[in-house]
């Protein structure tokens, strides 16, 4: 029982401490949607339902991106900084608990940018979305994957590799990888290179899933699922490392 009240208030602590962010991020979330999925179609006229189809299913992932891979690791890393991190580890609590805590708070903060965009893609271009079963657990499945991700990427790295990883993921993933155009438009052998990273499986697990553009392909999800059990054990490592 004690173990499980210091669980519950190591959930409630790490909510309050995030409390200033969370509203902060939904704004965040909110610009970058409109930014993409309006942005983006007078930059390449898209005007067919395909291209739309992209550019709103391209949203989606960039957010559920710049929480996971970009916000996230900055605020850990924060933590690591501050001596929140050993104050942590210094708690009657598993190790596990401590990363558990925080990926709850982290799982909830891109659901307002997703659920934006499929409003928008629902009203303005008359996309279909499936909120069944495998829907929502593949949106789950892929947000605690990145977050995995991002979580190791802070956990393992310095502060200033680390923001210069983050960074270059929120540019490769908004300007460079087929998230929001199609893969074909890509040489085959640079499309193998992204569809080994988890970011272009991501897409198109959400386009399968959530709204049906694409057939399921496992192979996407075992991608992303090899990246987050790897991602989990070194942030683990980490957190379980004694100084």
């Amino acid at each position: 029982m004690s173990r499980y009240n210091s669980s519950i208030g190591l959930l409630k602590w790490s909510l309050i401490r995030h409390k200033f962010y969370i509203p902060v991020f939904v704004i965040v979330q909110v610009v970058l949607s409109l930014a993409v999925i309006y942005g983006f179609s007078f930059i390449t006229n898209a005007k067919d339902y395909i291209s739309r189809s992209f550019l709103c299913t391209g949203a989606i992932t960039i957010n559920i991106l710049a929480v996971t891979c970009v916000l996230a690791p900055q605020i850990v890393s924060e933590a690591k900084q501050n001596g929140v991190f050993n104050y942590q580890k210094t708690l009657p609590i598993s190790r596990v608990g401590i990363l558990l805590s925080d990926l709850l708070i982290w799982g909830l903060i891109p659901l307002p940018g997703i659920l934006l965009c499929m409003f928008i893609g629902a009203i303005n271009f008359d996309m279909k979305i499936y909120l069944d079963f495998i829907g929502v657990f593949s949106l789950l499945f892929v947000i605690l994957s990145l977050l995995l991700l991002g979580f190791a990427i802070a956990y393992l790295l310095p502060p200033n590799v680390m923001t210069l990883i983050t960074q270059v993921i929120m540019i490769v993933g908004l300007l460079f990888s087929p998230i929001i155009y199609s893969e074909d438009r890509l040489p085959i052998w640079l499309s193998y290179v992204y569809n080994v990273l988890p970011f272009v499986p991501v897409s198109n697990i959400i386009r399968a899933s959530l709204f049906h553009l694409n057939d399921y392909n496992m192979t996407h999800y075992l991608v992303v699922m090899v990246w987050g059990i790897i991602s989990f054990v070194g942030a683990m490592f980490i957190i379980a490392r004694r100084k």
